[in-house]
């Protein structure tokens, strides 16, 4: 019994590590748009990963500089991260793979290393924008907070997940025990006086019926 509510336990912060997952997924998924900031002075437009440039107006940079290719490398291997991550999370509800001690090891891993994945890459292009000479006037757009917030919410999984390997919800502090001792004590002292308390009453009530049922000689009555 104490096993199965354990189980259950970690079933239940397992599926809200999944539900923090998918929704850092979504959010990830604003960077497909390709719109992370807009420059005005020296450089005037969009500026991303894969903007699309027919449909908006881009920085020409004059050249692609390095840490906007590392900045998107780093979130097409968060990206493929994630999408690893989700199915292999859906699939562990399933009996099958209760069995495996070590899954949400793995799971902790993959959303580390996702949720670190996406605050890297977006700290690479943080600096790439702040280190343009001549310096423009950035204005990040909603899909970069977004981004940050997928990232934290990856790393809180990835907490999550961790907390559940080590089994800490499972276990209960001196605390806790000493007062469920003190409960189960209270209650068989309650248990022993009941029984007690009946069994007088029982005793008294058989001591009136025999009573009842003899003389004042101490005989029992005849018939008539």
């Amino acid at each position: 019994m104490v096993s199965s509510w354990e189980e259950d336990r970690k079933f239940i912060l397992r599926g809200w590590s999944l539900v923090f997952s998918i929704l850092a997924a979504l959010m990830m998924l604003s960077v497909v748009d390709g719109r992370l900031a807009y420059l005005q002075g020296s450089y005037t437009g969009y500026l991303g990963f894969w903007t699309d440039c027919r449909k908006y107006k881009c920085v020409s940079l004059g050249q692609v500089t390095v840490l906007i290719h590392m900045s998107m490398g780093f979130m097409m291997l968060a990206l493929t991260l994630c999408l690893i991550l989700l199915p292999f999370m859906c699939l562990s509800f399933r009996p099958v793979f209760r069995r495996l001690t070590k899954i949400d090891l793995v799971f902790s891993f993959l959303s580390f290393s996702t949720g670190f994945l996406i605050v890297l890459s977006l700290t690479l292009f943080v600096v790439n924008c702040e280190t343009l000479h001549p310096r423009p006037q950035v204005s990040y757009l909603v899909t970069t907070y977004l981004c940050w917030g997928a990232g934290a919410l990856m790393l809180l999984a990835g907490v999550l997940n961790y907390l559940n390997h080590l089994g800490m919800w499972g276990r209960s502090s001196p605390f806790m025990e000493r007062r469920l001792s003190c409960r189960r004590w209270v209650s068989q002292q309650n248990a022993r006086r009941r029984a007690s308390e009946l069994q007088s009453d029982a005793d008294r009530k058989l001591s009136r019926d025999l009573s009842s049922a003899l003389t004042p000689e101490g005989r029992p009555l005849e018939p008539l």
